[in-house]
């Protein structure tokens, strides 16, 4: 009988232990207003949202103030209005509007043709996954109808929570080196897409105009020098403006865009025109007018295709892709 009454004791303690290693239910939310200044070039854009948390206060959560707590993992936040602090029967509830500055790095690859998957992060600065665990509010978080994106839709929206491991003791030597810690982590995340063609029509047509210029030579005798150089010299220096513009649009970095390839595949059909014009002029002055006649009409029946038909190919890769 007795050993029985230690077992229940035992029982109770063990039961007691795990109840209390249980981590606290926070639920947490997020509804986004505007989604806006994206820049490319920074990597960075301007996030205005609606947070807002759900939770009983009472043990390690007694003193819990979320909105004084939680930060953004990925950005800052530059504002925080329209504070809501109230309790809805033995639930804690408080909420706010925030405006935020969020990092984020492009891919780029497929510009000006891209699409991007961008989320905000968020985790509590003072409880470990330990002591609170966000639970995502699925049914309240949502895009809103009136985001400002000119030229881009946003979709596809999506609120999740992970664990965030942090292998450090943040110098606190008190702490063995091989201190770790973990964050319970709330990821908003959505895709914007380019909603027409029009800025990669702006962006390419003077270098696929150039390119049909250069092209255009082959109908002129190589003899006109002044009419057969000056259209691949001058398409020549056209492109190289065009990728000018389009780099200045993009950050620095050693990630080659579609609108990079297109503009370099063009400055090597443009130089390639220019050495046929060459080996032209050189077919004619040695009175082999209907050779370079004849290797004028196969490279403009074929330059074209096959710089056009690459490029159709391409554009059409990365908008599926």
């Amino acid at each position: 009988m007795k050993h029985w009454r230690w077992v229940c004791i035992f029982a109770v303690l063990l039961l007691h232990a795990m109840a209390r290693a249980e981590p606290a239910p926070v639920t947490i939310g997020v509804f986004v207003n505007k989604i806006q200044d994206l820049n490319f070039r920074e990597n960075k854009y301007t996030l205005d949202f609606f947070i807002w948390f759900r939770w009983k206060a009472e043990g390690e959560l007694a003193d819990y103030q979320p909105l004084e707590s939680f930060e953004i993992i990925n950005g800052r936040i530059d504002s925080k209005t329209s504070v809501i602090e109230k309790k809805i029967r033995d639930v804690n509830y408080a909420s706010a509007r925030i405006s935020a500055t969020i990092s984020d790095t492009w891919n780029l690859t497929s510009f000006p043709f891209d699409w991007h998957r961008n989320e905000v992060r968020i985790e509590n600065s003072v409880h470990t996954s330990d002591e609170l665990q966000f639970v995502a509010d699925q049914s309240n978080s949502r895009l809103g109808a009136e985001i400002d994106m000119p030229g881009w839709d946003a979709s596809r929206f999506d609120v999740k929570v992970v664990e965030s491991l942090y292998r450090t003791n943040y110098g606190d030597i008190s702490l063995p080196t091989e201190a770790e810690s973990i964050y319970s982590r709330f990821i908003a995340s959505w895709e914007i897409r380019r909603t027409g063609w029009g800025g990669a029509v702006k962006l390419l047509l003077t270098v696929f105009l150039a390119t049909a210029v250069a092209f255009v030579a082959f109908l002129v005798r190589p003899s006109d020098l002044d009419a057969r150089f000056g259209m691949g010299v001058g398409a020549l220096f056209a492109v190289v403006a065009s990728s000018v513009v389009v780099s200045s649009a993009t950050p620095d970095s050693g990630t080659m865009t579609l609108a990079d390839q297109i503009h370099l595949v063009a400055l090597a059909f443009i130089f390639t025109t220019l050495l046929l014009s060459a080996y032209g002029l050189h077919l004619e002055l040695s009175n082999k007018e209907r050779r370079a006649a004849q290797i004028d009409h196969w490279s403009i029946s074929v330059l074209p295709v096959l710089f056009f038909g690459w490029a159709v190919w391409a554009i059409w890769r990365a908008v599926n892709g």
